[in-house]
This record gives C-alpha cells, sequence and structure tokens, in this order.
C-alpha cells in the first residue's frame, strides 16, 4: 500500500481567526514577538494580534547604575560630551534615548490593531517606609476621572499608631502623613497617565488600557470613553503635559506627568483596625479623590456617599483582605479636603 506523502506546513492548514484567538490569549508582547520568526505567515500575522500585554523589565535610566562610583564617572563623562556637543552644535540638542529606545509607544509601533492593552511596570512609584502599604486606583480620559486610595501601617501598634494620630480627631501629624500618602499616589497616577498619551494617539483603535506595577501598588484604568476624550484633546493634552515636565532627572516617564487638576477628597481613617485574618492595620485610612465639578455636575453629599461605595469596592472589591478593610472604613466619619491643581 501506497501512501501519498505531504509536505505541507501543518500551521497552514489553520485559519487565521483561530492563530489571532491564540496570539491574544498569548498576549505577552515579548512572545509574540519571538512567534514571528516561526514562518512568513506568522511574521505577518503577529501584528494583527488586539490583546497585548507588556512587561516592562528595566526603563533605563540616565542615572541608573549599580555602583556609585561609576554612576558619578558616567554623569560627569556624559556632561562633558553635552558640552562638546553645544560647542560643535548648539542648536541641535542631544535627543533622549532612553525615551526613544524604551517608551511603550516605540515597543508597540509593531503593531497595528491594538484593542485592549495591559502594561505591567516593574515596580511600584512609591518610595514607603518600611511597614507602610498603599494600594490605588485611578482613572483617567484626558485628565483625572477619579482616584481611590488605601493605605495604612503594620508593625505592633506603638510608634505606627502614633505616628498617623492614634489619638483620633483625624488632625496633625496623622493628617499630614494621610495627605502625602494622596498626594504620592495621584503623581504616581498622573506619571503613568503622561507615558500612555502617546501610544493612546498612535492606536486609534484602543478601546482598554490598564497600567499597572509588578508590586501591585497602583492601577491607571482608561475606558473606551476616557480614551475617546483623551484623543479628541490631543493638541490641549499635549501643553498640559509640556507645562508639567519635571527636571530630567531620573526614569523619563517618572520625572514627567499629566497635570493633575484641582480636585475634592473624601477622607475616612481608623486609627486601628484589626481584620477577621487576625490582620491589624493601623492609621487604615481610605481616600476618593474627584474632579471639582464646574457646576454642571454637582452632586448630593448621598449620591457622593454612594459613588464612593461604587469606586472603592470597584478598585478593591477583588482582594478579600483590602476588601473587608474598605467597607468597615466606608462606614466611618469622613472629613471633606480640597486641593488645588499641580
Amino acid at each position: 500500500m501506497e501512501f501519498e506523502s505531504d509536505h505541507s506546513d501543518g500551521f497552514d492548514r489553520i485559519p487565521d481567526p483561530l492563530i489571532y484567538l491564540i496570539f491574544n490569549q498569548i498576549s505577552d508582547i515579548k512572545t509574540l514577538i519571538r512567534c514571528r520568526s516561526v514562518s512568513k505567515r506568522f511574521n505577518s500575522l503577529v501584528p494583527q494580534a488586539d490583546s497585548l500585554l507588556l512587561r516592562v523589565d528595566r526603563v533605563i535610566s540616565v542615572t541608573d547604575s549599580d555602583d556609585d562610583d561609576d554612576s558619578f564617572l558616567l554623569a560627569f563623562l556624559r556632561s562633558i560630551i553635552k558640552s562638546l556637543h553645544h560647542l560643535v552644535s548648539p542648536s541641535k540638542p542631544v535627543p533622549n534615548p532612553t525615551r526613544s529606545q524604551n517608551s511603550p509607544a516605540q515597543i508597540l509601533k509593531e503593531f497595528e490593531r491594538i484593542r485592549d492593552l495591559q502594561i505591567e511596570l516593574p515596580s511600584g512609584d512609591l518610595r514607603l517606609e518600611k511597614g507602610t502599604t498603599i494600594r490605588w486606583k485611578a482613572e483617567f480620559g484626558k485628565t483625572l476621572k477619579s482616584c481611590v486610595i488605601l493605605g495604612f501601617r503594620s508593625g505592633d501598634g506603638g510608634n505606627a499608631e502614633a505616628e498617623l494620630g492614634g489619638g483620633g480627631g483625624g488632625a496633625g501629624g496623622g493628617l499630614k502623613m494621610r495627605v502625602v500618602w494622596t498626594i504620592s499616589a495621584l503623581i504616581a497616577a498622573s506619571a503613568r497617565h503622561y507615558m500612555m498619551v502617546e501610544v493612546v494617539n498612535e492606536h486609534k483603535e484602543l478601546e482598554s488600557l490598564l497600567i499597572k506595577d509588578r508590586e501591585d501598588e497602583g492601577k491607571v484604568v482608561m475606558d473606551k470613553k476616557g480614551l475617546r476624550e483623551c484623543r479628541e484633546n490631543e493638541g490641549e493634552e499635549g501643553e498640559v503635559n509640556n507645562a508639567s515636565s519635571g527636571n530630567g532627572v531620573g526614569l523619563w516617564w517618572r520625572s514627567n506627568r499629566t497635570t493633575v487638576p484641582a480636585v475634592r477628597m473624601r477622607m475616612r481613617h481608623e486609627a486601628r483596625m484589626e481584620l477577621s485574618n487576625g490582620t491589624k492595620m493601623f492609621g487604615a485610612t481610605l481616600v476618593v479623590v474627584r474632579p471639582i465639578s464646574s457646576g454642571v455636575d454637582i452632586r448630593s453629599e448621598v449620591e457622593e456617599q454612594n459613588g464612593d461605595v461604587g469606586l472603592a469596592l470597584g478598585a478593591f472589591g477583588d482582594d478579600a483582605v483590602y476588601c473587608e478593610a474598605v467597607e468597615r472604613l466606608l462606614k466611618s466619619r469622613s472629613y471633606i479636603l480640597e486641593m488645588n491643581s499641580f
């Protein structure tokens, strides 16, 4: 009996829609880029994947170094090279290689129709004291739409409770620390938003965006409506970003940020809280932040309180421990603070 040999590639028998589905399930951009080397067909299909996860292992800073002496030497050499460059060609500034080579916008240029995008940063943005935990979730359009922040200190109680106003009242040093937590989270969120504006404007089909970190410190989310709003205000947003640029030291996406609008913050606080699993939280604080209304959409006190419940549980409802803490804090007395744009 003779069998007819079949030398065709088995992958060629898989229809394109099924391959797209597989690629979307893989989602990891590094893996997908490797898939492009499998065949000419894969090379042409990978850029059509529409659900992607970009894991940023490390964003190189112009000042990053594992050795302080090397860092000083490199900085000194860079300053000399930059000075010589200005003498030879003063009208042409030195480009920022870090941003052009490592920014998400540059990496994502190979993909043509992204709809669902997740960016995972290597670490959180906040530099916290030992024993301090802060979790936050912010929603953006052109600018900040809402932000929910949960912060607390862990430990045996003594110093942690004293530093955070354990005596109650919601004032004094404890209030100052909670305001610092809030401002730090808002700055971190606005920096992540700034990082993605270019991506949003370049990928018109994008419908969902999530920027998170491996430490689960914070999340920035943009839905379809927020993404459209961001694109419609592209020119205006650029002016805001330029006005908010930092001093150029450190990671470029941490040194530049979108301006935070004037906001109204509803803060709830418990000096000491012990959860059902035995977890002890000191200075547990829940802050719900919204931009100050221009007068068109002013909410009543009850509507705002009900809105806080939805935002807070939406931010932390997936985690049993944080969800329990949030539910208890929502029953606490709240304080209203307002802050100018910064």
